[in-house]
């Protein structure tokens, strides 16, 4: 059986959560020993560059804290993240990671240096672009942060995995696997190649940082931080997703990932069959938290009259605001499927073209300034509720 620590954490104080990880760490038994000697991969997550206190990025002091236990138990360990658009060196700046790995000493791996990892499976996908330091690493330090996601419905452990691909290249996945189905499945061969298409199989240890989230329009900073008050631990990264969901009281039959993660043997899903350690489940009474209004839009693209207008009258669209959008379109820049384009005439607004929209909500995402929001399509305003 499975098993994921449970722990309470109300602040992000350094000493506070590096004592939680060290707990959780031997609640599920590895502990802290495993790091010695080993060169180890800390992967947060680094949306883009908000302020600590926007919850979108994994919180510096949560990264602080991993880096010491890493550190003061013999490890090396380097830094991994490529952000969606912005540069990392910007980034860390905003979140303040630059001045930690100053302060405390940490390697910083180059984005732009990748390889190719290959893995021959019956998965549809099987050759993936992910960063270099990966390839040397021995042991990869997953630091998730827990969100509510417009596509995959959250993001957690196997999601922030994504961030080993180098930028702009995200987009191009999003292109390919363009719907909620599709996508899950795509990040599901992906985490089955991290896993297995390694000549010498890396070591995968998840914290999530799940003392404040985000719910609403996540992951970006149209998101609403939440205070949640745990950290989760685990080997598997479909358990603790898992896990995670059923704390905030989400409903775990949308989360792709865990459910089909476990039909393809990557992980265990189902909470009956996970051993909790530390806090119990009925410990967390976190209600009312507030996922995405895109979430339910999975169910359209099974359709088969999904037509250009049938999209547009039942999926939600991005829509942005004139009054906030300062036209720096980075929107534009991240669009895999080329549906944003300069502002016509008088409009002060990127041009959207929904009928190349993919629905990915990419451009949401790396919106500085949270100005773009959901629209409901008119079928969906006429019938009073979104599709499930």
């Amino acid at each position: 059986m499975t098993r994921v620590a449970l722990l309470k954490c109300g602040a992000y104080d350094p000493m506070l959560i590096r004592k939680k990880m060290v707990e959780a760490l031997n609640l599920i038994g590895l502990g802290p020993g495993i790091f010695e000697g080993k060169r180890v991969v800390i992967k947060p997550n680094l949306l883009s560059a908000a302020a600590a206190e926007k919850s979108v990025v994994t919180h510096p002091e949560f990264f602080r804290a991993a880096l010491r236990m890493v550190r003061d138990h013999g490890g090396i360990p380097i830094l991994c993240e490529s952000p969606a658009f912005q540069p990392l060196a910007k980034v860390m700046k905003k979140t303040g990671y630059d001045r930690i790995v100053e302060e405390e000493g940490c390697e910083v791996a180059d984005p732009r240096a990748t390889d190719i990892l290959f893995y021959d499976s019956p998965c549809r996908y099987k050759r993936f672009e992910i960063s270099s330091a990966v390839f040397d690493a021995d042991l990869i330090l997953n630091l998730p942060k827990f969100k509510t996601h417009g596509l995959t419905y959250i993001t957690g452990a196997l999601k922030n995995l994504f961030g080993l691909i180098y930028g702009l290249n995200k987009s191009q996945w999003h292109l390919k696997a363009r719907s909620k189905e599709e996508f899950s499945e795509f990040l599901l061969d992906y985490y089955s190649a991290l896993l297995k298409g390694f000549e010498k199989p890396k070591v995968f240890i998840h914290l999530m940082d799940a003392v404040i989230g985000l719910e609403g329009e996540g992951p970006g900073v149209a998101g609403i931080p939440r205070k949640i008050g745990a950290i989760l631990a685990g080997e598997d990264a479909v358990s603790v997703d898992a896990v995670a969901t059923r704390v905030v009281g989400l409903r775990l039959e949308e989360v792709l990932t865990v459910t089909l993660g476990e039909k393809m043997g990557l992980g265990t899903g189902a909470l009956e069959t996970i051993d909790v350690r530390g806090e119990s489940l009925d410990g967390f009474q976190i209600r009312d938290y507030v996922p995405s209004n895109a979430s339910g839009r999975s169910a359209v693209s099974r359709w088969p009259l999904n037509t250009k207008t049938l999209k547009n009258l039942l999926v939600e669209k991005p829509v942005p605001s004139r009054e906030r959008c300062t036209l720096c379109y980075q929107c534009k820049a991240i669009c895999p499927g080329g549906a944003i384009g300069e502002s016509k005439g008088e409009s002060g607004i990127p041009f959207y073209d929904y009928d190349k929209c993919i629905r990915c909500y990419c451009c949401m995402e790396i919106c500085p300034e949270a100005a773009i929001a959901l629209e409901r399509g008119k079928l969906q305003w006429l019938l009073g509720k979104r599709i499930k």
